[in-house]
């Protein structure tokens, strides 16, 4: 028999079990549930959700179930062996023990007042008993899915059985939006912020967009969030998350047709069109800010200043639009108008895009408002070909092009592929003969492939130094796999 801990149990995902208001259907996180004659709703749901769970190498997870009727929900924990402990009394108990809390709570906080005097005698005293006590012991985290098999061929040198692993979105990816940070897709439709060594979740958003590659953390009325552009509206979640919170919601703002928004600037911002844009003050209102005509935005800062770019100066405005300084800027040959796409590679580099008289692509140091190099591409990336980016080692790619902003500064031009990762010098994309790496450093950069399982085989979603990340699809269940570097 499985003895299920609750404190060791992630507090997501949460498996939701739906019964229909006419007790006609039952579902699990929206899919159709087959229910017997003279079976039980919950008994079926169980059945399913144990299922589910050893499909993807769950020991056991958090479940809801919902009956539309009445509207009563339990909450409860399933193990993959069947064990199912209801967590409804315990939930009881907790909120009759926070109700009496408070009511304690607010007796100390009256008597407070009157011994204010004998604490400001006796504080510090009290203060060097409370920071010796001993800290709270917070149950080790236990990572769901080790020890399963990859479904396909990681690269060389990577282990063939996961770190860990978790259920995902079909055809999601991964998003590693800080060092101590991976973004994945749940299945029901939310992204978890999770800790890249042992998957733990640390952070919860509703409303997943459909590109987790889109999301980009910045500042909005000077505190962080992740910001994404999803079709008409543009989605801010707050970075921080409170501990009792499963969850946070975003803020959505509206686009009208026509309208776009930008969110891997410093500042996400609106483009209105007609040399209008619209972004945030310091209370985060918005309000339209117009920009020098015939020039583009670079970035908008955390503080509100922003800086565009025309085909000969670059303009730092403030946060109404009044011209701070101009300072003459130099486009490569052959440029005559400004660019028609900015992309920011890291936090001083900026990679810009000419096709007018001529397709011509570079990078300039937003420092210095230099440009670094430039050169002519096959064809200039559109603004929805996701860009992969390793800051580190100051390598990028972008639809067929292949940059190098290091001391071997470059402008490769790919072969068709679909890019999925870039780690170092290596490009990671899948093509018609199986996932393939393509070397920046060699001018022709040809697809090399290694030892896989088929043609179909997905490479890498996200290569670090010490890891890959792999996200695979078998019988309709999508996985998403860290597999750890051997050597």
């Amino acid at each position: 028999m499985t003895i299920i801990d609750p404190q060791k149990v992630p507090a997501f995902p949460v498996y939701t079990l739906k019964i229909s208001e006419g007790r006609e259907s039952l579902t699990l996180d929206g899919a159709q549930i087959p229910v017997l004659d003279g079976e039980d709703f919950i008994e079926a749901g169980k059945n399913a959700i144990v299922a589910k769970l050893t499909s993807h190498n769950l020991g056991m997870v958090r479940a809801r179930a919902i009956d539309e009727f009445s509207g009563q929900a339990w909450d409860m924990i399933i193990a993959a062996t069947g064990e199912v402990l209801d967590l409804t009394e315990q939930q009881e108990a907790e909120q009759a023990a926070k109700a009496r809390k408070q009511r304690r709570n607010k007796r100390l906080m009256i008597a407070g007042v009157s011994t204010l005097a004998v604490l400001a005698l006796g504080g510090l005293g009290t203060a060097v008993v409370i920071a010796n006590q001993p800290a709270a012991t917070v149950p080790a985290y236990t990572p769901q899915g080790v020890g399963a098999t990859l479904p396909a061929a990681p690269p060389p040198q990577h282990s063939a059985t996961a770190a860990w692993s978790h259920p995902t979105r079909a055809d999601a990816t991964v998003n590693m939006i800080s060092p101590d940070r991976l973004l994945t897709a749940d299945p029901e439709g939310t992204v978890t912020g999770r800790n890249p060594s042992t998957g733990q979740p640390v952070w919860r958003g509703d409303k997943a967009p459909e590109d987790l590659a889109s999301i980009h953390q910045g500042t909005w009325a000077g505190k962080p969030v992740y910001a994404a552009a999803e079709r008409n509206e543009l989605r801010l979640w707050p970075v921080e998350m409170p501990y009792d919170t499963p969850s946070v919601a975003p803020t959505s703002i509206g686009l009208e047709p026509g309208q776009t928004a930008r969110t891997d600037t410093h500042t996400p911002y609106i483009e209105l069109g007609d040399w209008y844009i619209r972004v945030p003050d310091r209370a985060g209102t918005l309000h339209d800010v117009m920009i020098p005509p015939g020039s583009t935005v670079l970035d908008v800062a955390a503080d509100g200043t922003i800086t565009t770019i025309s085909a000969t100066k670059i303009y730092t405005l403030d946060n109404t639009g009044k011209i701070l300084e101009e300072k003459n800027f130099t486009a490569p040959d052959g440029a005559t108008k400004y660019p028609v796409r900015v992309w920011l590679l890291d936090d001083t580099h900026a990679l810009l895009a000419w096709d007018d008289t001529e397709r011509i692509m570079g990078v300039m140091n937003t420092s210095t408002g230099s440009m670094l190099f430039s050169g002519t591409p096959r064809a200039i990336p559109t603004a929805t070909e996701p860009l992969l980016v390793d800051k580190e080692a100051k390598t990028a790619a972008i639809g067929s092009v292949g940059i190098s902003y290091n001391d071997q500064a470059a402008l490769i031009d790919l072969p068709t592929a679909d890019l999925s990762a870039i780690h170092g010098n290596l490009i990671y994309a899948n093509s018609n003969n199986g996932p393939v790496t393509l070397d920046l450093r060699k001018p022709e950069a040809e697809p090399k492939t290694w030892a896989n399982y088929r043609a179909e085989d997905p490479a890498p979603a996200l290569v670090t130094d010490d890891a890959v990340y792999l996200v695979a699809t078998q019988l309709d269940n999508t996985t998403v796999y860290r597999s750890n570097r051997e050597q």
